[in-house]
C-alpha cells in the first residue's frame, strides 16, 4: 500500500478511523485545507522546495496513530510515527510525529524527544491541524486552543502542552500565513 499517495492514503485513512467521525471530519478538513493551501503556495511561490502531494499525505495521516488498529503507546504522534516508519515511509513519519504540540507534550510525559519538522509541509499540517476543530469545523487558532482547554481541561498535560507551544507555533503561523497572503 502506498501511503505516498494521496488517494491511497485517503481510503487507509477513511477506513481506519472510520469508527471515529469527529476525528475523521476533522482530518478530512485539515486535508481539504492542506490542498487548497499547497495550491496557493505552488502557483505563488515555485521557487520554495514544497511537495504538494506529501503535504496532503501528512495532512491525511498526522492523526492514523489514533486509529485502533494502531494504538500501542496511546500516545497517537508516536503511534503514528511507528506505523509510518514500519511501512517504509520514514519522510512522511518525520513530518507527522512532530505535528501542532507533540514535542511539548512529549516532554511534559516524560517521553523521548521529539522535534517537529521545519519543512513547509510540516507546518502547514499543523497551521490547520490547529485551524480545525474536532467535527471538522474551521475556527482561529485562539479558538482551537480555547476549545482545546475546555475539552481537556486547564491543568491536563494536552492544555499545558498547547500553551508551551504557542509561542513556537505562533511564529510558524506568521510564516505560513505570509506565503498563503492572509492578513489574519
Amino acid at each position: 500500500m502506498n501511503l505516498s499517495n494521496p488517494e491511497v492514503a485517503e481510503c487507509f485513512v477513511c477506513e481506519q478511523l472510520g469508527e471515529q467521525p469527529r476525528r475523521l471530519a476533522h482530518v478530512l478538513r485539515v486535508t481539504e485545507k492542506v490542498r487548497e493551501s499547497a495550491k496557493v503556495i505552488e502557483e505563488n511561490h515555485p521557487e520554495l522546495p514544497f511537495k504538494a502531494d506529501l503535504a496532503i499525505c501528512a495532512a491525511l495521516l498526522h492523526d492514523i496513530g489514533y486509529a485502533k488498529s494502531l494504538a500501542v503507546t496511546g500516545f497517537h504522534p508516536i503511534d503514528g510515527f511507528n506505523f509510518l516508519k514500519q511501512q517504509g515511509f520514514d519522510e512522511l513519519a518525520r513530518l507527522i510525529v512532530g505535528h501542532s504540540c507533540s514535542p511539548e507534550e512529549a516532554g511534559l510525559n516524560g517521553l523521548d524527544e521529539i522535534i517537529s519538522s521545519d519543512s513547509l509541509e510540516a507546518k502547514l499540517v499543523t497551521y490547520w491541524d490547529m485551524r480545525v476543530k474536532q467535527g471538522g469545523k474551521l475556527v482561529s487558532y485562539e479558538e482551537r486552543l480555547n476549545d482545546i482547554i475546555t475539552r481537556y481541561g486547564e491543568h491536563s498535560i494536552v492544555c499545558q502542552a498547547n500553551l508551551k507551544a504557542k509561542g513556537r507555533l505562533t511564529e510558524e503561523f506568521v510564516e505560513v500565513e505570509r506565503l498563503l497572503e492572509y492578513d489574519q
